[in-house]
């Protein structure tokens, strides 16, 4: 019994990552054409964190652990649990940046910079709810190789992502961006 539902919540945990793309995928809409004075960011630290994720899930599903009876259940459902809690803080974040959304860093006046919501904890909420939504992932499938490339490849892509995000947002919004990362944290509140 405690086998399947172990299958059961690992199903649940990757269910909860596929609706979330789903979700933002579909609620995705273009901006208006902004490109007189709209700032763009490096694009190499998004493919450095697509490839890092690429991987996780491949060694996520090729190796995952296997650990038997309880252990295996308490794992699976604190894995389940932190996914649908990183999938949920990701998809607050997306709604909440709206137009301002995109997958490589850009920055213009007519969209904002968004502090609101999940903004005002967390400069970089999306990022912070992605590794819990992976951490969650790799502890319900017990699998330490996907652990060991979410800590060596995932977050800090993540990291490299939102400071190349930031060299954007400083060049465009300036004095008011600099207040704003004086007030909340990177990723994690009250300490990075």
């Amino acid at each position: 019994m405690s086998e399947t539902l172990v299958i059961v919540l690992r199903a649940a945990s990757l269910l909860a990552f596929a609706a979330l793309m789903l979700l933002v995928v579909r609620r995705r809409r273009r901006t208006p054409n902004m490109r007189a004075g709209q700032g763009h960011g490096d694009r190499v630290p998004v493919v450095a964190n697509l490839t890092a994720c690429a991987w996780f899930f491949l060694i996520l599903l090729t190796l995952p652990g296997t650990p038997v009876g309880y252990a295996a259940l308490l794992l699976a459902l604190t894995g389940c649990i932190l996914t649908v809690v990183g999938a949920a803080v990701v998809l607050r974040s997306r709604i909440e940046l709206g137009p301002a959304w995109s997958l490589a860093p850009i920055a213009h006046e007519a969209t904002g910079f968004v502090t609101t919501g999940p903004y005002r904890v967390v400069r970089h909420p999306i990022y912070l709810g992605l590794s819990m939504l992976a951490l969650g992932q790799a502890l319900a499938f017990a699998s330490w190789p996907a652990f060991l490339v979410l800590l060596a490849g995932i977050i800090p892509t993540f990291v490299w992502r939102a400071a190349a995000e930031e060299t954007v947002l400083t060049a465009t919004f300036g004095k008011r961006y600099a207040l704003y990362r004086k007030q909340t944290k990177m990723i994690i509140p009250h300490l990075l």
